[in-house]
């Protein structure tokens, strides 16, 4: 890696990009974003996580962001329409706060835009085109680039950012390789008025049939999405909106609980989940957030990992001097690595198992000694904490692993697990 960084080029003015820009600005960084104004009319990641809130008040954000957000004390998962489980963020305990906020996208990603440009970040509403030098994995902006942005830089920039998001710029460019997760998935979702009322102001996360769903309170409307199987979209229409409205009104958990409701937004479609780039930076560019990797929207946790991303990225460039890039590869690669392994107890049945053994065995000893770690360590993986606390992660590895496959409960077993996996 080019050592010696003075001038920075992050491509993607998104919450990641912005973050980092404004990191980096606050330590003497000539740093210039490159974005584009249009946004869509929703954006997924509305519902943020505890271990996001002491970044925000680094970023002096937080009261700006709680002005127009809802207070989320905790994550309800619902086993089926009528088997629901509550975890409050306070019964996980540990150093984060015990609240988060559900967000409207649009109104959160302009924070941190304004933020950063109050800071004196340069932003450039183009899109920067980035070429190989033809020296191994080197790249450059464009001449053409350099041109339209009148020579910011005096020349090319000492370090390229990729921070655009899903669009993967520099991963695409060079070709680099990557881990696709086994979920091949498409997330449709829009907001609602007339739904159920939420409160407290929860998410709701729900096993249904087929796929799983998910209801975000905002302050006048819900954001209902549903995660499902392409193979099962067919039957629901044609377009994404026939797809969405005539799922919602076939399911009985969202008859249950959308059944009045009226769609007040466009659907949105994403289906390009559980990507990992396994080249994380080069000779003079770097990736973060979606860029170098992004995962399901089961626990909430992209949003938090974008801006973590960015976060850890502003420290390993430290002054510019001797940035250790291999150390930030590693660290996200693994990091990427443990919440796809959370991620996966949710579609394989492992948590919805537990919970139900849970139940089956509070009024045994082992169910009473137990129940209270089980909550205390399920809630952190709301919380976003799970993954970052060496005992919470081999307990929920234990629990939903090697613990599931020993006991003998009734009626529950380990084929069990197979009956409650998402189809």
């Amino acid at each position: 890696m080019k050592k010696n960084i003075k001038t920075i080029a992050i491509v993607g003015g998104g919450p990641c990009g912005c973050a980092l820009a404004t990191l980096l600005n606050r330590k003497g960084f000539k740093v210039a974003v490159f974005y584009i104004a249009k946004r869509p009319e929703i954006i997924v990641g509305e519902s943020l996580v505890p271990a996001i809130v002491p970044m925000l008040r680094e970023l002096g954000i937080e009261d700006e962001v709680k002005s127009y957000s809802t207070y989320k004390p905790g994550a309800s998962v619902w086993v089926s329409k009528d088997e629901e489980a509550t975890s409050p963020f306070a019964i996980g305990g540990g150093a984060l706060p015990s609240y988060a906020y559900n967000v409207p996208r649009v109104k959160f990603d302009k924070t941190l835009f304004d933020l950063a440009l109050r800071e004196g970040v340069q932003f450039f509403e183009q899109v920067a085109k980035i070429e190989k030098t033809g020296k191994g994995d080197e790249l450059k902006l464009s001449d053409d680039t350099i041109s339209g942005i009148n020579d910011f830089f005096k020349g090319q920039p000492d370090l390229i950012v990729d921070a655009s998001g899903r669009s993967r710029t520099i991963s695409r460019l060079l070709d680099i390789p990557t881990k696709a997760g086994e979920r091949r998935d498409i997330a449709l979702f829009s907001h609602m008025t007339g739904t159920e009322k939420i409160e407290p102001y929860n998410i709701h996360l729900h096993r249904l049939e087929k796929g799983w769903a998910w209801r975000i309170p905002h302050l006048d409307r819900t954001s209902v999405g549903v995660v499902i199987h392409p193979k099962h979209l067919e039957e629901y229409g044609s377009t994404k909106e026939e797809r969405y409205d005539n799922y919602l009104k076939s399911e009985p958990t969202l008859q249950k609980f959308t059944g009045k409701g009226k769609r007040e937004t466009s659907v949105m479609q994403y289906d390009n989940y559980q990507l990992i780039s396994q080249q994380m930076y080069g000779t003079n560019w770097v990736l973060t957030g979606d860029a170098g990797g992004f995962l399901d929207p089961i626990f909430s946790s992209g949003l938090f990992l974008a801006i973590k991303g960015a976060f850890r990225l502003s420290q390993i460039i430290g002054d510019g001097t001797n940035p250790d890039y291999k150390r930030y590869q590693k660290e996200q690669l693994r990091e990427l690595e443990v919440w796809q392994r959370l991620v996966d107890t949710w579609y394989d049945g492992s948590l919805f198992t537990l919970f139900k053994v849970g139940q089956d065995r509070m009024d045994t000893a082992l169910g009473r000694f137990l129940g209270p770690q089980f909550q205390k360590h399920l809630t952190r993986i709301f919380s976003g904490e799970a993954v970052y606390v060496g005992y919470s992660r081999r307990f929920l590895n234990f629990v939903t692993g090697s613990m599931l496959s020993l006991m003998k409960v009734g009626r529950l077993h380990n084929r069990d697990i197979k009956d409650l996996e998402i189809k």
